[in-house]
């Protein structure tokens, strides 16, 4: 099979978990060049020496060099639509971190580029990698709980001011703005739930309502709580309510639960700790709260990637391509619009100046 060269922008703490899924890509054989950017020597030298990384001190640099075939990128929100759409003129597929963009036009017109360019576009949803969210999809789409007609989802976490919106100056740069964070809980913690409740749903949402609130997190301008409600095509609906509230922080999970005309299952921290349907599955286990906020394991990200790079290999669909990336996008944003417009909002959203 193909080997690629992966270019890696990016390289605070999730860009490292990207750096370590791709060195596991490259004993496969599926990964030849691992490129980071960067202009700080020590970090120069940590990628070369610890992953035996090429290393570039300007984007131009990778984005021109022919052994770069992906660039996988891991910078902060706001930048996504500008480097992408650099990286895709040169002709690099290009995968990036959620959320696809901070606005609606401007994930549109990363799909529009990349279909003009003929590169592929991704976006890394790791979750959907899992082994029991694969499982619960599988029940889902086979049936075994019959027409899903309601999911309830929650995202209960805690943010400290100090050590996140304010750890260093990075993080104070883009974090808890509109204009470069895109939003709050919702576009950063709670996307990765959005994105599962659509996707079990069958991705057809027509109308989102809810509420948007800062509770608890006075330096920053954005959302700290959100709650919302979808309408799918059909008479489904779903609820999300997502906080970075949650006390004390050692109280911290994610759950989805499915109902469905046949059963019920419930995923918890992407654990399946409950299946029960008329058709004989039935299984329950313990439910024991996480003790610390949820871990980002490399593995899931290797998964992705490999789905990723063999898709390009084969000449096939990646399953989260830019149009499936930008439905989360779309939900969240339609959120945000419903709190500010009191009313709920019809998807595809119009193009408004917040969207």
């Amino acid at each position: 099979m193909r080997r690629f060269g992966v270019g890696v922008i990016g390289l605070g703490a999730i860009g490292e978990t990207h750096v370590k899924a791709l060195a596991e890509l490259r004993k496969e054989g599926l990964v030849e060049t691992i490129g980071v950017y960067t202009t700080t020597p020590s970090k120069a030298d940590y990628y070369k020496s610890n992953y035996g990384c090429k290393v570039y001190s300007s984007l131009s640099d990778m984005a021109k060099d022919p052994a770069i075939d992906v660039v996988d990128i891991a910078t902060p929100h706001y930048l996504h639509h500008g480097q992408a759409m650099q990286f895709m003129e040169y002709g690099k597929h290009v995968i990036v971190e959620k959320p696809i963009a901070v606005s609606v036009t401007a994930a549109r017109e990363m799909i529009a580029k990349a279909r003009k360019k003929g590169v592929e576009l991704g976006v890394i949803y790791q979750h959907r990698y899992a082994d029991d969210v694969k499982l619960l999809k599988k029940h889902i789409d086979e049936g075994a709980l019959g027409e899903v007609y309601y999911i309830l989802a929650e995202v209960m976490w805690w943010r400290d001011e100090a050590a996140y919106y304010l750890k260093d100056e990075v993080a104070r740069s883009w974090r808890g703005m509109w204009s470069t964070e895109g939003g709050g809980v919702m576009i950063n913690q709670a996307i990765h739930t959005v994105d599962l409740l659509q996707w079990f749903g069958g991705g057809q949402v027509e109308e989102v309502y809810g509420y948007i609130d800062n509770l608890m997190h006075p330096s920053i301008n954005v959302e700290d709580i959100g709650i919302a409600t979808l309408k799918f095509k059909g008479k489904k609906y779903a609820s999300i309510t997502a906080s970075l509230c949650t006390r004390p922080p050692s109280h911290q999970y994610a759950r989805i639960k499915v109902f469905g005309s046949k059963g019920v299952a419930e995923l918890y921290n992407d654990e399946l700790v409950l299946v029960k349907t008329e058709t004989g599955i039935e299984m329950v286990k313990d439910l024991k709260f996480a003790s610390e906020t949820l871990r980002v394991p490399y593995e899931l990200h290797a998964r992705l990637f490999r789905d990723f790079l063999t898709a390009l290999a084969e000449n096939r669909r990646f399953p989260i391509d830019g149009e499936e990336g930008l439905k989360s996008l779309e939900i969240v944003k339609a959120l945000y619009l419903s709190s500010v417009l009191n009313q709920p909002i019809k998807l595809p959203i119009a193009l408004y100046p917040i969207a």
